[in-house]
């Protein structure tokens, strides 16, 4: 099967979240179980030439925005340690800047142009290189733009080239949604019959998220249960009734983890690697993780880690709420994230006054996520919404059991550890359902209570788990379901 990938960032060459994650494993994935596959990025300002052993493809590649013609050009590397090609849409004016979509100021202010443009050089580039796919697989609303070109774009539906492509539309946060203009319409040379309530317009605006939405063949959301929330009024976010009218067509498959970069038996950057039939390295991580933070290293007390953007999306309202009653408990705290300065400055603000009980770190560090995660007993995730998740993912790997508020992926992902769940090998993490503070800390208490006086279980629990298997093979397997549903 012959699979385009089109999306607005990729590790390891660009990262602002979870898409990159998406972006950098499942294409390369599914190369590796025989698919022709192929990843379509821009070339951002940030992107090493040299390092990715970029080469020029394409030296012109001409768009045609409105009155203007928009010059670039085609670079292409293969996927590090793989034979996928990866193809770089390159315009200096629009994607050499410093940052993928804005600024400490906010939002570019020409982002509509940035990606038209994108989406438009996409799809001219399959033409050049005269490779047809069976399927293009798009992400969120920065590529939202293609399958509503190529169901309504004159140039476009005229053409037999294109007529046998067929779309995805993958859906990974929609508070995110592209929303801008209406004279975009004419300038990306679509007709304005697209410009209505059942096409592209969202209260008056041409909005990319919901052109990917209406138009594209199959929809996906990143876990089964985000594909059923996002239909209501609560999760939403505006976009329910279109997603409504395409229920037969919305699927969700739960996203995998990289277990090439996220497995304690191979990591690199813990203090001792383990498995889950010999988790002994565990101490030594969490170990190395109280001397970071500079916490008590009594052992007794269980270690709960985050590692966030703290931001009230992810909860952090409500560990403001609950920060002395979370305090109170019988446990330490170590935090990693970045995001809004009310709660980096509370945070480190508490730290302050109750060191050897809470260590925070502001900033974005890799290696001491994976020593965050390694290292700590419990891990807290109270998130508002949480499409898929991947760090519960990554901790229940590394054997550290999560503390989830039951939404989305995490509800798809975690389950609740009772006494008799754990021994049936269920019980994988607690959670909590309300989105309240003391909810969340009744979660946090319970968890405490089974590390301190039940060890034995705990261990077992542990052990469950590690032992799942959230591997992007499995949801490869779904991925090739649904294009082959598109034949």
């Amino acid at each position: 099967m012959k699979i385009l990938f089109v999306a607005s960032e990729a590790v390891p060459f660009c990262k602002t979240g979870g898409l990159a994650d998406v972006a950098g494993a499942l294409p390369r994935i599914l190369h590796e179980r025989g698919h022709d596959v192929r990843l379509v990025l821009p070339r951002y300002g940030d992107i090493d030439n040299n390092r990715f052993r970029l080469l020029p493809l394409m030296p012109e590649m001409k768009v045609r925005y409105g009155e203007r013609t928009l010059a670039g050009s085609i670079l292409r590397c293969s996927y590090p340690k793989s034979q996928m090609p990866v193809y770089f849409v390159d315009e200096p004016s629009l994607f050499g800047r410093k940052g993928l979509y804005g600024n400490s100021h906010g939002d570019f202010p020409d982002n509509d142009v940035r990606f038209a443009f994108f989406n438009m050089a996409t799809l001219w580039l399959l033409k050049g290189l005269d490779w047809q796919p069976d399927v293009i697989h798009v992400n969120d609303w920065q590529t939202g733009l293609i399958p509503a070109l190529l169901k309504n774009h004159p140039e476009i539906i005229g053409d037999s080239f294109y007529q046998e492509i067929r779309t995805v539309f993958m859906l990974h946060n929609l508070s995110y949604q592209g929303n801008f203009d209406r004279y975009i319409v004419p300038s990306i040379g679509l007709p304005w019959s697209v410009f209505t309530q059942d096409g592209a317009e969202f209260y008056d605006k041409f909005s990319f998220l919901k052109s990917g939405i209406v138009y594209s063949d199959k929809l996906v959301a990143v876990s089964p249960t985000y594909s059923r929330e996002i239909q209501t009024k609560e999760y939403g976010a505006g976009m329910e009734g279109a997603l409504q009218q395409r229920a037969n067509d919305l699927v969700g498959i739960l996203n995998g983890i990289d277990v090439s970069e996220w497995n304690p038996e191979t990591d690199a950057m813990i203090a001792k690697q383990f498995t889950a039939g010999s988790p002994a390295g565990k101490r030594a991580c969490r170990e190395e993780l109280v001397k970071i933070g500079n916490l008590d290293k009594d052992s007794a007390h269980p270690l709960i880690g985050i590692t966030s953007r703290l931001v009230d999306a992810k909860g952090f309202d409500l560990v403001e709420k609950a920060i002395d009653d979370l305090l109170a408990l019988d446990a330490q705290f170590f935090i990693l994230g970045t995001g809004d300065q009310k709660h980096e400055q509370l945070l480190k603000e508490t730290a302050a006054k109750h060191p050897g009980r809470m260590h925070v770190h502001i900033g974005y560090d890799v290696p001491l996520s994976h020593k965050v995660i390694a290292g700590s007993d419990l891990f807290l995730m109270p998130s508002r919404f949480e499409p898929c998740g991947l760090t519960q993912m990554y901790s229940m790997k590394y054997g550290t059991i999560p503390i989830v508020r039951k939404t989305g992926g995490l509800s798809d992902t975690v389950f609740p550890a009772t006494r008799a769940s754990i021994e049936a090998g269920h019980g994988t993490g607690f959670l909590f359902e309300e989105y309240a503070a003391d909810a969340m800390v009744a979660a946090c208490r319970e968890a405490i209570t089974l590390f301190k006086q039940h060890p034995k279980a705990w261990s077992t629990l542990m052990q469950n788990a590690m032992q799942q298997n959230f591997s992007w093979q499995r949801s490869a397997e779904e991925f090739e379901e649904l294009y082959r549903s598109l034949e």
